[in-house]
Formats: structure tokens, sequence, C-alpha cells
């Protein structure tokens, strides 16, 4: 059996695409540029992700809400972005 695998089971996004860009995390076009946008896409991840912190893989959880939210800071900081 293959090794739990939560960027594809849980955020849809297949190994050939891993590891993942912020945008690609976030689930938003490539250079996205809208802060409206970037945030909603934060929040909706983040809101998914909450609700896997008390099952059997709380730990990969938290590592993703740690990303998302990385991802998060990195695009809607002009200097990080860049």
């Amino acid at each position: 059996m293959a090794p739990f695998d939560p960027y594809h089971k849980w955020l849809g996004i297949p190994l050939d695409e891993q590891p993942a860009s912020y945008y690609r995390l976030l689930g938003i076009g490539d250079f996205e540029s809208d802060a409206d946008v970037i945030e909603t896409a934060a929040e909706r991840q983040t809101l998914l992700l909450r609700t896997f912190q008390t099952g059997s893989n709380a730990e990969l959880a938290a590592r993703l809400l740690n990303e998302v939210s990385a991802a998060r800071i990195c695009l809607l900081t002009a200097e990080s972005k860049a």
C-alpha cells in the first residue's frame, strides 16, 4: 500500500505536481496578484485542513496548515513574492 499523500488526498495535487508551488498549494492560478483571491484561497484551504486536525493524520494536517500560512504570507507580501 502506498503511503498516505495529504497533498493529493486532501488538496487534489497529483504527485507529478509536487512539491507544490505556493499558488498550487492555495489552488489558484500561477502569478495571481489579487490579494482578495489569495486571502480567500488561503482561508478556504485552512478551513479544509482544520477538519483533519483531530484525525489520525493530525501531524500532517498541522504541517500543511503551516505551509498554507507561509504561502499566504509570501504571496501577500510584495518583497517575498518577488
